[in-house]
C-alpha cells in the first residue's frame, strides 16, 4: 500500500512538473531569443565580431521558430507524457492507451536528438548570416546529450512496448476470471 502511494505520489509531482514545464518552456524560449544578442554582448563570451549586434526582429522570430522546430517532438512528447502521468495518477496503469502515450513521449526525445545537431548548424548559419566574407560560420555538433536523450528515448519506446504486452496479459486474464 505504502508503495502504491509513492507511485502516485511521485506521478503528482511529475505531472504538475509536466504541466508547469508546457507553459513556461514557450514563454523562457522566446525571451531567449529576444534578449540573448543583449545577454552575450555583455557576457563577453562571444567575440563582438563573431555575430552582428543588434539581431533584426525578422533574425529573432525566424530563431524563435527553428528552435521551436527542434523542440516541438519533446513539446509533442510532453502533452502525451502529461497524458500518461494523469492516468497513472489515478491508478490505470496498464492500458493500450498509455503503452501508445509513452511511445509518443519517447518518439518525441528521439526526434528531439535527431534534429538537434541539424538546427544547431542552421542557427549558427543564421546568426552568422550578416557577417562579412571570412566571418561567416558553420558550427555542426553532436553531443553526448543527443546520444543520451536517443538512447532514453528507445529505452522508453520498448518499456512502452512491455506495458502493451503487459496489458493486454491484463485483459486477457480479466477475461478468464
Amino acid at each position: 500500500m505504502a508503495s502504491k502511494d509513492r507511485t502516485r505520489t511521485v506521478c503528482q509531482l511529475l505531472y504538475y512538473f509536466i504541466v508547469v514545464s508546457l507553459f513556461v518552456v514557450p514563454t523562457l524560449l522566446v525571451w531567449v531569443w529576444f534578449y540573448a544578442d543583449r545577454m552575450v554582448a555583455a557576457n563577453g563570451m562571444i567575440p563582438a565580431d563573431a555575430i552582428s549586434f543588434p539581431l533584426s526582429v525578422s533574425s529573432k522570430c525566424f530563431l524563435v521558430l527553428m528552435t521551436a522546430i527542434v523542440g516541438a517532438p519533446t513539446y509533442w512528447g510532453l502533452f502525451a507524457l502529461r497524458r500518461f502521468l494523469k492516468a497513472c495518477c489515478a491508478e490505470d496503469y496498464l492500458s493500450k492507451q498509455n503503452s501508445r502515450y509513452l511511445k509518443r513521449f519517447a518518439f518525441g526525445l528521439i526526434g528531439t536528438a535527431l534534429l538537434s545537431p541539424v538546427s544547431g548548424a542552421i542557427l549558427s548559419v543564421l546568426l552568422t548570416m550578416h557577417n562579412p566574407p571570412g566571418k561567416k560560420m558553420l558550427a555542426i555538433g553532436i553531443s553526448s546529450n543527443q546520444i543520451t536523450l536517443a538512447a532514453v528515448g528507445g529505452l522508453l519506446f520498448v518499456l512502452a512496448n512491455l506495458l502493451k504486452r503487459a496489458s493486454l496479459i491484463a485483459d486477457e486474464n480479466a477475461q478468464i476470471i
